[in-house]
């Protein structure tokens, strides 16, 4: 006789580890460098590190989101979103490390960076900056301050009646509403 299929339960849940050391809100690339440096800059392979913001711009947490060779890591979507859901993340910034000591980024950093700031606009938690780390511990790569990181200017005003109706959006009216409308207009 056979057992019957269980399908087994699982959860996922966020494992702290050590403290980040950091009650400053961190507003600037220096900020971040100055709180994980110390944890990714010896690293002897590369690792991406994403680091969970609040809404008053301190840190939540960071987590290591992949390790990867002495010149290579890939960090997919699905390991950024995990973390940035599971701490509640209201912006986020990426660090990473260059063992090499060489701060230039490289073709897959900037589609890195790319990815990650669609994935945050689709999340609505908006990508602060990416930020390389060479192993002299005082030298950094912040694509913000660069200018490779665009924001979109566009910001929608907080109160409806400000808001204006857009002329290329044809309204939808089903045929009965359209006769109704007509009968009330005559």
């Amino acid at each position: 006789m056979e057992k019957p299929f269980r399908l087994k339960q699982v959860a996922v849940r966020l494992v702290p580890e050590r403290p980040l050391l950091s009650e400053t809100p961190i507003n600037a690339p220096e900020d971040a460098v100055r709180v994980i440096r110390d944890y990714i800059a010896d690293f002897d392979k590369e690792c991406v590190c994403v680091v969970c913001l609040g809404m008053d711009c301190r840190p939540v947490n960071f987590s290591i989101c992949s390790i990867g060779t002495l010149n290579l890591c890939i960090a997919e979507p699905r390991d950024l979103i995990k973390v940035l859901c599971l701490s509640n993340a209201s912006r986020f910034m990426i660090l990473h490390n260059h063992p090499s000591g060489s701060l230039t980024p490289s073709a897959e950093d900037i589609q890195l960076t790319d990815r990650a700031y669609k994935l945050g606009t689709l999340l609505g938690i908006p990508l602060c900056d990416h930020i390389i780390i060479g192993n002299n511990r005082n030298e950094y790569y912040s694509f913000l301050e660069r200018g490779l990181m665009k924001f979109d200017a566009m910001q929608l005003e907080s109160s409806a009646g400000k808001l204006q109706r857009n002329p290329m959006v044809a309204e939808t009216i089903s045929p009965r509403k359209r006769n109704a409308k007509e009968h009330d207009e005559r």
